[in-house]
């Protein structure tokens, strides 16, 4: 898994310039909260690469479907299997305790992460003290975009995150236990530090990570959508792995290539006239 750590600091900006590592972020100021997502600033996700994000004052705030903070969104790559996304926000001083919603381009929300969903990770190595959070998404039927959403609970900057005292720590490293050492409390934050990384959802071949255009229930399927399929089980039929083809098939018939039955039975003819 390629680790390539990308440092983006801010996003649409409400007064000011913002510098990005990448010409294709600069925007220009809006002086005002963004009410729809299709006008927010939205950011590519490269897949299988940790993406750090620095939510300053200067972010993008965000107000819509009872989200008030400053937000950063990306725009989520349709990857047929789903995706699977974490999410790290480092404790220091203080912490942007994050909570994340994937919207498609209606607004249904198709998937949700709160913060009483995120976990309190040690320090290990050269991490610090974080909070760390799994969200998971497939698309749907009639989906032609998602949108992930990272904001903070505006209502709850008036509380802490408990993270291990230092002490404590090092005893524990020293295989000892000082329970008369409290935990510190962290004040939350609008503002703060946090990455993400997606990867592709599980499949047992490298066909987990094709990526496939988006199909409504009155749309035919693209050209890219079928030849993808065909092939694919061709190539399984080919291997001898018949389950395999099978489950291509009804993942083929339920974006509506209608074809694809017919490819099956003549790959399964032609590999029994082999035999």
């Amino acid at each position: 898994m390629n680790k390539k750590v990308l440092f983006i600091s801010g996003l649409l900006l409400l007064n000011g310039c913002s510098t990005f590592v990448d010409d294709q972020y600069q925007v220009a100021p809006t002086g005002k909260a963004v009410t729809q997502i299709e006008k927010a600033k939205q950011l590519p996700i490269t897949m299988d690469k940790e993406i750090k994000i620095a939510v300053t004052e200067q972010t993008q705030v965000l107000d819509i479907d009872s989200i008030d903070s400053p937000s950063v969104i990306f725009e989520l790559p349709m990857v047929k299997n789903g995706l699977a996304i974490n999410i790290e926000a480092e404790i220091n001083d203080s912490v942007f305790v994050p909570s994340a919603k994937v919207i498609n381009q209606s607004g249904e929300i198709r998937a949700a992460l709160g913060d009483s969903d995120l976990v309190y990770l040690k320090p290990r190595l050269a991490d610090g003290n974080r909070l760390q959070g799994n969200i998971k998404v497939h698309p749907q039927m009639g989906d032609s975009a998602l949108y992930l959403v990272i904001f903070t609970d505006k209502d709850k900057l008036n509380e802490t995150v408990a993270v291990s005292h230092p002490a404590k720590l090092d005893a524990e490293g020293r295989g000892n236990y000082l329970p008369e050492v409290d935990d510190i409390q962290v004040p939350r934050a609008l503002t703060g530090t946090f990455s993400i990384e997606a990867t592709a959802l599980g499949s047992r071949t490298s066909d987990q990570t094709i990526v496939l255009p988006a199909l409504s229930a009155t749309e035919r399927p693209q050209q890219e959508s079928v030849s993808f399929y065909h092939q694919a089980i061709r190539a399984a039929i080919a291997d001898s792995d018949v389950d395999k083809a099978m489950g291509l098939l009804r993942d083929a018939e339920q974006l509506g290539i209608t074809d694809a039955d017919q490819v099956f039975r003549d790959a399964m003819k032609a590999q029994l006239d082999k035999q």
